[in-house]
């Protein structure tokens, strides 16, 4: 299953409550799903920011590592930034958004230029979790695959269709290969 969402300032908070739930789904819990929610959630916000005030999130799993990729169009991150690695000063406003997501994800990576970012997190899973089995398995979850639509309820009792179309202006859930 592979979910696919545009997003902007409008739509942070729904952003953030598709990522829960697909987080969870694919078997995060605890720490690891705070610290995955905490590093996309930065991705999210910094391509709001700095990145031309929208951006797109694709998040699949594979080989047991939750990947969350975020893209933008916006003029790209200086090198100076990213070759920073330590924590930016106190009295720096800002910064810190790319220390914390290098620190809370298992694996990070940037592609940057002029013409927009993407940033790649990644975070293993365990044991690697299917995904309408994972989404079965969820308290008040119902999920079967409808077309390339799946259709039941989420973690939250909202119909999942619902939750991802909500205010989110584009969403695609795909079920199979990431790749295809």
């Amino acid at each position: 299953m592979r979910i696919i969402l545009r997003f902007d300032e409008r739509s942070l908070a729904r952003t953030r409550h598709v990522l829960l739930s697909a987080a969870r789904a694919h078997g995060l819990d605890g720490t690891r799903l705070d610290d995955f929610l905490l590093a996309a959630d930065e991705c999210v916000v910094n391509a709001v920011r700095h990145g031309g005030g929208e951006g797109r999130v694709v998040l699949w799993c594979a080989d047991g590592v939750l990947i969350c990729e975020v893209s933008d169009r916006g003029p790209g991150i200086p090198e100076r930034v990213l070759a920073g690695t330590s924590l930016p000063p106190s009295v720096e406003p800002g910064g810190r958004g790319i220390w914390l997501m290098r620190r809370l994800a298992d694996e990070v990576a940037f592609t940057t230029g002029p013409g927009g970012t993407v940033v790649r997190l990644g975070m293993r899973v365990s044991p690697p979790a299917r995904e309408l089995a994972a989404l079965d398995a969820q308290p008040g979850v119902t999920a079967r695959p409808a077309g390339s639509v799946l259709v039941g309820r989420g973690v939250l009792g909202e119909p999942l269709v619902e939750l991802l179309h909500g205010d989110v202006p584009e969403v695609q859930v795909v079920l199979g290969d990431p790749a295809e």
